[in-house]
């Protein structure tokens, strides 16, 4: 199945069957997702099999063989068939959810419950947002596109407050299917991407110019300073007595 321009939500692949390549022997489900917070890409997922005890694996992005619409495929290193210990995440992988939405400005926004990313490369294209009714936007799911994010946390995003100026409802919040916008979103990402990077190169160009023109006037005033003053040919006040003719005279 050709998966290059496919895209998931992160919740659609949450409780899907593991499946190992070559064996075909049942990991268990996937429990959780883990994101680079900084490249905005899956990095790997956790599954678990059993349903109170359970084992848990951990599979790296490099380990996932296939995304289907079914089960996921992965390759189980050899390590982790031998081992008993209790599988840890990528350094510095967070999960995501939940986390707390906020602008460069100060401004709380909502929470992330969701992101959609391409099955082939793991980039997140969108995350979503539950907006919290502020600032005369209804409640409800939000597109937040990943360029807008300027910095990441363990329980909080920083987002940049030009590019959620007019946000784009995903869902009204009372059963809309997500998936009517996936079309959508994977068309209009290439152009929201050029917008922000836009905005930010003005941004840059701004504080560049200010910069600039501040040199400018710095010039401009020392030149001014050592520009020579015009000697102009003295006068005779206006009350004096003396002419033009007294002058020849004497």
């Amino acid at each position: 199945m050709n998966t290059e321009t496919q895209m998931i939500k992160r919740s659609e692949l949450i409780n899907r069957l593991v499946l190992e390549r070559n064996t075909v022997e049942d990991l268990g489900r996937v429990e959780q997702l883990w994101i680079n917070p900084q490249s905005h890409q899956v990095v790997a997922l956790t599954c678990k099999s059993g349903l109170i005890r359970g084992q848990k694996r951990v599979f790296t992005w490099d380990n996932i063989v296939q995304i289907g619409d079914d089960a996921v495929l992965v390759n189980r290193p050899i390590s982790q068939e031998e081992s008993d210990e209790n599988p840890t995440k990528p350094e510095q992988a967070i999960h995501g959810m939940n986390h707390e939405v906020w602008t460069d400005a100060g401004n709380k926004i909502g929470s992330i419950v969701d992101y959609i990313f391409e099955q082939k490369t793991g980039f997140i294209n969108h995350y979503l947002y539950t907006s919290q009714g502020l600032r005369g936007v209804l409640e409800g799911v939000y597109i937040l596109p990943a360029t807008a994010v300027s910095s990441a946390g363990n329980k909080r995003l920083i987002v940049l407050e030009a590019a959620i100026k007019t946000p784009q409802q995903y869902s009204e919040g009372w059963g809309q299917k997500m998936g009517q916008a996936a079309e959508f979103i994977q068309e209009d990402f290439e152009k929201t991407r050029e917008h922000i990077e836009g905005l930010k190169r003005n941004a840059q160009k701004i504080t560049k110019g200010k910069q600039e023109g501040m040199k400018e006037i710095e010039v401009e005033i020392i030149s001014e300073e050592r520009e020579p003053q015009e000697i102009k040919p003295k006068e005779l006040p206006a009350n004096s007595g003396e002419t033009n003719s007294d002058r020849d005279h004497s």
